[in-house]
């Protein structure tokens, strides 16, 4: 541990006394469990690693935001309930997010953002974005649109007509929809 870390834990550590405590660590590789919302945090000081550090805040109806550092990460940890109760409250990198407000969820990394309420997705990817309802999604309601327009014929008085001359134009549509959205 550097000068510099002992000067900024000790002063810390002044701040506060016990049974409330703050304390830096490093979050233990392989550790960070995405559904328990806990983690390992190695203590800077080399003692012992510290088990089941909750990732933030949530109520017990589970609304909240839950923060998922990157193994490895500088953390700070804090003991707000006594002993043995700890909560993430800083992490020098992030590796996604997840708030939830009632039926409402929220889920963000480097490469997506996914918004879901009760039925309705929306998620938008590096590459494409998704909007569906329990029972639609877009991406299938325009594809369908653009195949039964490829598909038309018409009857006339001398027979059914043949498919749209331009029936080129619509696979097409069709290709550019595929590089937009995902089903």
């Amino acid at each position: 541990m550097n000068r510099n870390t002992s000067k900024i834990k000790e002063g810390i550590r002044r701040l506060t006394s016990r049974p409330h405590e703050i304390i830096s660590g490093t979050v233990v590789a392989g550790s960070v469990d995405t559904t328990s919302y806990i983690m390992s945090v190695q203590p800077s000081d080399d003692s012992e690693p510290i088990e089941g550090v909750l990732l933030n805040t949530r109520t017990e109806d589970g609304n909240g935001m839950i923060l998922f550092p990157e193994e490895n990460s500088d953390v700070i940890i804090g003991s707000i309930d006594g002993p043995g109760e700890w909560v993430l409250l800083r992490a020098s990198k992030i590796s996604s997010v997840k708030i939830t407000i009632g039926s409402v969820i929220y889920e963000m990394d480097n490469n997506m953002v996914n918004i879901q309420n009760s039925n309705v997705v929306l998620n938008i990817s590096d590459t494409v974005f998704k909007v569906n309802t329990a029972s639609e999604s877009l991406f299938q309601l325009l594809k369908d649109c653009f195949t039964y327009i490829t598909e038309l014929t018409v009857p006339t008085p001398s027979g059914t007509s043949s498919i749209p001359v331009n029936v080129a134009d619509f696979n097409n549509l069709i290709t550019r929809l595929n590089n937009l959205l995902t089903s």
